[in-house]
């Protein structure tokens, strides 16, 4: 019964995220090493509860972030691969991801990540809930953000596109050749 109870525990323990909550301060606060930065885009027509990512450290994006509208959420994490896992509309309302590798990003050391931006639309039809959920790549409009809210942070490091597929575009705007 002891190894059951202690099994049940480890489990628990490892599904656990931990909350997060977006950078508001234009510092850079990457102290560590293995530590890079996670820009987020989140457009959608309904506040959410939460946002579950898993990767070297599970995170839980809070509802805090997540408010209905046009959102970006800058995060300082653990460099590493991360997969969007579930969405959570409400107490009773949730999704699991299925089809990850479009909804994989990687965070590189020392680096502004740009993931892309959750393009999510809902809509009540006969006491359900429908969504549409696409992951899309507004690099330009993500770089655009960071220069008017974060420009002490975008100035000490480069920015990458750390999301499915493959963008050369904010390299090349880091490298200054653009």
């Amino acid at each position: 019964m002891k190894h059951v109870m202690l099994l049940i525990f480890v489990l628990l323990m490892t599904s656990c995220a931990t909350k997060v909550e977006s950078i508001k301060d234009d510092r850079d606060v990457l102290t560590r090493e293995n530590t890079g930065y996670i820009l987020l885009g989140i457009d959608s027509n309904m506040s959410l509860k939460s946002i579950v990512v898993e990767g070297p450290k599970n995170i839980r994006i809070t509802h805090n972030d997540l408010t209905a509208g046009s959102n970006h959420i800058l995060l300082a994490l653990e460099a590493g691969e991360y997969k969007l896992k579930r969405i959570e509309f409400s107490n009773y309302f949730k999704t699991s991801i299925s089809e990850q590798e479009y909804w994989t990003f990687t965070i590189n050391q020392g680096e502004i990540n740009y993931a892309g931006d959750i393009e999510l639309r809902t809509q009540w039809f006969a006491r359900s809930l429908r969504f549409n959920m696409e992951l899309i790549n507004n690099s330009s409009l993500a770089l655009d953000f960071l220069k008017v809210n974060f420009p002490n942070i975008l100035s000490s490091k480069s920015i990458v596109y750390g999301g499915p597929g493959h963008d050369d575009y904010l390299q090349l705007w880091s490298d200054k050749n653009l």
